[in-house]
């Protein structure tokens, strides 16, 4: 689902077997200091838990979510990934937050930041508070998805991880450089994919799709970078 081209919703990202995977994994696994990958401002507000990347259970995680999002034909077409940041494997108890913050423009081997990544990884029944909150122009908006699902926004977007006042959050993140930078740019070219291959599909315009295909593929070769 696409909200305002710019909003990415992946219902299912993660089936039953690989959200069992994760939490066997994580049952075993030692988390540390969420700061510890925070810089600036943001390690002032910063207050959760994170996998220990030296875990073994880290890198088993992480083949799981990048299995997924490889098995992902939504992610690929709507987001244009060309680079993704090794996801964070966080968890907040009850108490911890995430106070209003930007990410960071740039990370690890100079990869620019321009989608953010939130994969939910337990049943929101199972705490309260904790919600995703990002501030828009039209006013702010919350997330706080299915077991499974993930949300992508443009990283330019304040944001924060509201207080659990009960229960336990846990949640993957990530970061995508896109082929196509600018967030409008991605929609033209999400609905024009979408527009032509409805039309395929249902064997209309055949000639009209080609063009209609020419134009998309003429657009995103102006546009990547």
């Amino acid at each position: 689902m696409i909200i305002q081209n710019a909003f990415l919703h992946l219902s299912n990202l993660l089936d039953a077997a690989e959200l069992g995977q994760i939490g066997k994994l994580s049952e075993q696994a030692k988390y540390q200091d969420g700061k510890i990958t925070a810089t600036g401002a943001a390690r002032e507000v910063k207050d959760n838990l994170q996998l220990n990347e030296h875990e073994q259970a880290y890198m088993s995680i992480q083949q799981v979510l990048l299995n997924a999002l490889n098995r992902s034909a939504l992610f690929r077409n709507a987001l244009f990934p060309q680079n993704v940041h090794p996801f964070l494997i966080s968890k907040y108890d009850k108490g911890m937050s995430y106070g209003w913050h930007v990410d960071s423009p740039v990370m690890g081997n100079m990869m620019r930041t321009d989608i953010a990544m939130t994969v939910f990884l337990n049943d929101p029944a199972e705490y309260e508070g904790g919600e995703l909150e990002l501030q828009t122009a039209p006013g702010s908006i919350k997330f706080k998805l299915a077991k499974g699902d993930a949300i992508c926004y443009p990283c330019q977007h304040l944001h924060r991880v509201n207080e659990v006042t009960s229960g336990q959050r846990h949640v993957a993140v990530t970061w995508i450089q896109s082929l196509v930078r600018s967030p409008e740019q991605r929609g033209i070219l999400f609905g024009l994919q979408q527009v032509a291959e409805t039309l395929h599909q249902q064997n209309i315009a055949t000639e009209e799709v080609g063009v209609l295909q020419q134009h998309y593929s003429n657009l995103l070769r102006m546009w990547a970078y």
